[in-house]
């Protein structure tokens, strides 16, 4: 396996897997067959293996989420996954990729890439759309099937071309449904099954966006039925009228159903429980409805599919953007068409927690949704373990920050520090703190640090040699405080040490005297016993809690015991002062070696001083070795015995690996991080 490293320290790997050597068998079916030899036999386009997606369906969505047009040598690597194949065999087998689907297209002698996505630009009076209905035998699809496809094709805002055809169902079509649409077994009979027809309207379908009324009825069925005989899916947006005219009609009908609304509309051809008068009744409605938009400046088809998605499969065409990833612990990025990070996650299941995004039940929130509308590929990279993913979700959200994250994006900037002058003060500075700067507390927020700042100055009022006006004490990122003289210069030190005991690792003293200083405060009206009084005291609570809990996790010294990703592995952390100061993934084999390592490690980071400021790192390592509890953790005190921490680490490593779930490699390892 060979790798390099990002910018940003993920790992790019690319699998070299893929071929298939003497003695392998051709699947029935398969077309595209190259021999080299008499030895190599690779699968190049064709229908695939037991619902493999086929090699075009991959190089696409490959390109999709690259951004950018692939070379030759690139393609062979990371779709066919072959090393050293000559140059000549290169481009004959990408052209045999290329040249089966309409969607990749050449962009220069070794360079393939998408086939230009007209729809994302295109003005609706110069687009084409595919409408389509479906008659089924039911409402669900695999125990139902479909019996009729209609669609046309609209393209200048007006029907152009139409398509039609009974399908098969391989089984009785019930009697309620006959009454209703008036298709019976004798007029199915003959027709031809499902494989064949979805590859005759595939034909008609080309690439056009596709459109249904109530689209995730039709959209489930098309889906799982291509998927079951093809081993593909469509690509393409969908549009859906029913939200478009819940949208544009809102007060204006009664109903929603397309009856009612081809009664609106006046269309020329109504909706009779057929699948091609019903698609015709649905273009016109469509074409009533591109006009009213176009009214309102939404005239593109990449905003008209914005608006016009159906809900939980409003980005279900971008499904295949998550086709090729890991069902294994990670984090992913989602990027915009410029490659901007919008969103980042992390996950115990990559493919399954990305796939979520698009599945038929899926609601988002307003910023994930706006991700979505701009989603154009998902980077990723996966962990060998969950804190693995936490630690690396916190780091790249602390560096990049995107914009359509909330959750991991409040960590402190803003720092309430206590000088260590002869005259001590309380100063609001902004930034990181750094060693021995005095930082009590980090607050996320300028508005908060000033607030938490006013009611510990109220609790503890400090001397200053430049008294400061009541409440607004200070001058902007580095405005301090000090006492309108009221209190006695001598009681500084005091107040000042009590302070810091109260931010410090053995709290109990100061915390009997917060509640004295509280009192005082009350009484010399310094501070209300209001609600606005109570709640700012409250505050002040929750963010020393933060801080003890810290403090808390920053003094203690622990092997921490997570599975691994993969079956019979598991992910052993030394952890002290809040930090992952040794690492390794260890089997039942090998444990005990990398553990001494990691315990020396521990007893080198114990002997050296406590010297790097609080991170939130503490809080996230803590919060996870809380979550595992006694399962997965050792404590090991202040002084680190290496026999009695073997002994007490052997039956976490031991469930560990017995828990260690496999992940399923789904495609080539090829992790797509180009930062």
């Amino acid at each position: 396996m060979h790798s390099r490293r990002s910018p940003l320290g993920f790992q790019q790997r690319q699998g070299i897997a893929g071929a298939v050597w003497a003695g392998a068998s051709e699947p029935a079916g398969s077309i595209g067959q190259v021999t080299v030899s008499g030895q190599l036999d690779l699968l190049v386009a064709a229908r695939p293996v037991a619902g493999e997606p086929v090699m075009s369906d991959r190089l696409r969505a490959l390109l999709v989420r690259r951004g950018r047009p692939l070379e030759v040598g690139q393609i062979v690597a990371q779709v066919l996954r072959l090393r050293g194949c000559p140059l000549n065999l290169q481009r004959r087998l990408v052209a045999e990729i290329v040249e089966s689907d309409a969607r990749l297209a050449w962009l220069g002698r070794d360079l393939v890439g998408l086939a230009p996505p007209r729809w994302a630009s295109e003005h609706v009076a110069d687009a084409t759309f595919c409408i389509v209905d479906l008659e089924t035998t039911g409402g669900s699809p695999g125990s139902s099937k479909i019996t009729e496809i209609g669609a046309v094709r609209v393209s200048g805002l007006a029907i152009v071309d139409r398509f039609s055809l009974l399908v098969d169902p391989e089984r009785p079509i019930p009697e309620g449904i006959t009454r209703l649409t008036g298709i019976n077994n004798e007029m199915v009979a003959g027709q031809p099954e499902i494989g064949a027809a979805l590859e005759q309207f595939v034909a008609f379908a080309r690439d056009d966006v596709l459109v249904a009324h109530n689209a995730p009825f039709d959209l489930r069925f098309l889906t799982y039925e291509r998927r079951r005989t093809a081993a593909r899916y469509f690509t393409q947006p969908w549009l859906d009228t029913l939200t478009l005219a819940r949208r544009l009609l809102a007060g204006r009908v009664e109903r929603h159903d397309l009856a009612t609304l081809a009664d609106w509309a006046d269309t020329d051809v109504r909706p009779a429980h057929r699948a091609l008068p019903d698609a015709e009744a649905t273009a016109e409605l469509l074409i009533r409805f591109l006009g009213m938009l176009a009214d309102q400046d939404i005239d593109t088809v990449e905003r008209v599919v914005a608006i016009g998605a159906p809900g939980g499969t409003r980005h279900s065409w971008k499904l295949a953007l998550a086709d090729d990833l890991p069902a294994a612990p990670g984090i992913y990025l989602m990027r915009n068409r410029r490659g901007d990070v919008l969103y980042v996650g992390k996950a115990r299941d990559l493919r399954r927690r990305v796939r979520s995004y698009f599945g038929p039940g899926g609601r988002h929130g307003r910023l994930i949704g706006r991700a979505l509308e701009q989603l154009e590929r998902i980077d990723y990279e996966c962990c060998a373990s969950e804190l693995d993913a936490l630690l690396a979700e916190h780091r790249v959200l602390r560096d990049l920050r995107p914009p359509c994250n909330q959750r991991g994006l409040e960590s402190p900037t803003w720092r309430i520090v206590l000088t260590g002058e002869d005259v001590p003060r309380l100063r609001v500075l902004r930034g990181f703190p750094v060693a021995q700067d005095g930082t009590m507390l980090c607050v996320s927020t300028e508005r908060r640090a000033r607030m938490i700042r006013d009611v510990l100055f109220a609790l503890y009022p400090l001397n200053s040699s430049r008294p400061l006006p009541h409440p607004e004490w200070g001058d902007g990122d580095g405005w301090d405080s000090g006492s309108p003289a009221r209190a006695d210069p001598d009681d500084n030190g005091v107040r000042a040490g009590e302070l810091r005991a109260l931010v410090g690792p053995n709290p109990a003293a100061a915390l009997g005297r917060l509640a004295v200083r509280f009192a005082e405060a009350v009484r010399d009206g310094r501070m209300a016993i209001d609600d606005a009084g109570q709640q700012q005291f409250q505050a002040l609570l929750r963010e020393l809690r933060v801080a003890w809990r810290a403090h808390v996790v920053r003094q203690r010294t622990a092997l921490f015991v997570e599975p691994a990703a993969t079956a019979g592995q598991a992910v052993v952390f030394g952890i002290a002062f809040g930090e992952v100061v040794g690492r390794s993934e260890v089997d039942l084999d090998n444990w005990p070696m990398s553990v001494d390592r990691i315990l020396r490690a521990l007893m080198v980071a114990r002997a050296a001083p406590l010297s790097s400021p609080l991170d939130s790192e503490a809080l996230i390592i803590d919060a996870r070795m809380r979550e595992r509890g006694q399962d997965g953790t050792v404590d090991l005190g202040g002084n680190v015995n290496i026999d009695r921490a073997l002994v007490g680490v052997a039956p976490l490593i031991a469930q560990a690996c017995a828990r260690g779930r496999t992940a399923r490699v789904l495609t080539p390892e090829l992790t797509l991080l180009d930062v």
